[in-house]
């Protein structure tokens, strides 16, 4: 199966034929925008924008893994992760479409 993963570039440019603004200036924004999301996670391990979803920090602990194929096991260490959860609306929006 085929990944069509969205990059930055791709946003970069759907804002610039949407908008017409300088590549730099909309690059700027971006930026901002994801800075502002991280800056929110930092601060309150929570964001939430509304009419689209909520990103959220969670622990997870350190564990034991497995090498598949070796059997080998190896230590996970603690970590944090990042969820989000789509808003109502964008549910409903993703499951219109099918």
């Amino acid at each position: 199966m085929k990944r069509n993963n969205l990059s930055k570039n791709i946003i970069l440019k759907k804002i610039n034929s949407n908008l017409g603004i300088p590549n730099s200036f909309s690059k700027k924004i971006l930026n901002l925008f994801l800075e502002i999301i991280v800056e929110g996670l930092n601060r309150d391990g929570k964001v939430k924008l509304s009419g689209f979803g909520t990103f959220k920090i969670l622990n997870k602990k350190s564990r034991i893994g497995r090498n598949p194929k070796t059997k080998t096991e190896y230590q996970i260490k603690a970590r944090k992760v990042v969820t989000f959860l789509p808003s109502y609306l964008r549910k409903k929006e993703i499951n219109k479409k099918n």
